[in-house]
């Protein structure tokens, strides 16, 4: 008998956490996973090739799974790494977590209980706050608009009045906070590694609700340091890039179309910038993020699907 079978009331999860050069966020993320009520879990830090420091700081962490990989693999291939141990470890879910966030002690029994109450709930993820701005909403599970497949945070920068409180099926969950049975893994394999970082939680997710569901449940709650430690201009490059190439990997868009809605979404960033940049915060340098716009725009449209 496996273990899924021997642990249908108490699943076995492997908590997964990728760090880069950010150990001081990735050991705040795991005193406050220590804090869990839910004890039937383990922590694996996968390590994208950081600097010394970073490393020893860790293997200074008690109680802890590290894995040191010789390059950085990104967000997709790290956790993918932290995954296959998972399941080797016959874990029954892998919750996949940012090494930049902080959770609530009742987050995981609330996911875990959520999963277990459908057979078909494939993938459940909570409430992401802001951590320095704790009652304002980052993420209430995500949506895909019809025509131009842009995603969207439900809830995203509003305060918290209870108005995400429902429970309820979404197109996708952020990458931040993603809890999913390890039959989703068995059925539609892992993370799409081509995406580096950024997307890939959305074609995950496009990929597993054909045959699972995927749920938001407000009870379980989360605090994200948002992007705690991605230049700006990369963020803009993959971002750009990856939608493009999430266009053309998971839905029926021509040539043109896929023209059409990445020049759109090309200018639409762009005015962005320059709108922050009078408003908001008059030093920040414009030509890395409008060469990395276009540099994406490139990339997406040629399909280089590498870092």
């Amino acid at each position: 008998m496996n273990s899924i079978q021997n642990s249908f009331e108490n699943p076995k999860v492997s908590i997964i956490l990728v760090n880069w050069n950010n150990s001081y966020d990735t050991i705040e993320c795991i005193e406050s996973l220590k804090q869990l009520i839910y004890y039937n879990n383990e922590i694996i830090v996968v390590d994208n090739n950081s600097t010394y420091d970073s490393i020893k700081e860790l293997e200074n962490v008690d109680n802890i799974n590290l894995i040191q990989n010789n390059n950085n693999l990104g967000f997709a291939g790290g956790n993918n790494v932290g995954i296959e141990f998972a399941l080797k470890g016959n874990s029954d879910y892998v919750l996949l977590l940012n090494n930049d966030t902080v959770v609530d002690e009742r987050f995981l029994s609330i996911l875990i209980k959520g999963a277990t109450e459908e057979k078909n709930i494939g993938i459940i993820g909570g409430k992401i706050y802001y951590y320095n701005e704790p009652a304002k909403i980052w993420s209430a599970g995500g949506g895909l608009t019809k025509t131009t497949k842009r995603t969207f945070q439900y809830g995203e920068n509003k305060i918290d009045k209870k108005q995400y409180n429902r429970e309820k099926e979404v197109d996708f969950l952020s990458g931040c906070c993603m809890l999913i049975r390890r039959e989703v893994f068995e059925k539609i394999g892992l993370l799409d590694a081509d995406y580096f970082m950024y997307y890939e939680d959305v074609d995950f997710c496009l990929r597993a609700k054909k045959f699972f569901k995927i749920v938001y449940i407000p009870e379980a709650l989360i605090w994200h340091k948002v992007s705690a430690t991605t230049e700006k201009s990369f963020r803009d490059y993959y971002r750009m890039r990856n939608y493009l190439i999430l266009l053309k990997k998971r839905f029926d868009t021509n040539s043109f179309l896929i023209l059409l809605f990445s020049s759109f979404i090309f200018f639409e960033r762009l005015s962005r910038m320059f709108v922050r940049k009078i408003f908001f915060n008059g030093s920040e340098k414009l030509s890395s993020r409008f060469s990395a716009l276009v540099s994406g725009l490139i990339a997406g449209v040629r399909n280089r699907s590498k870092k």
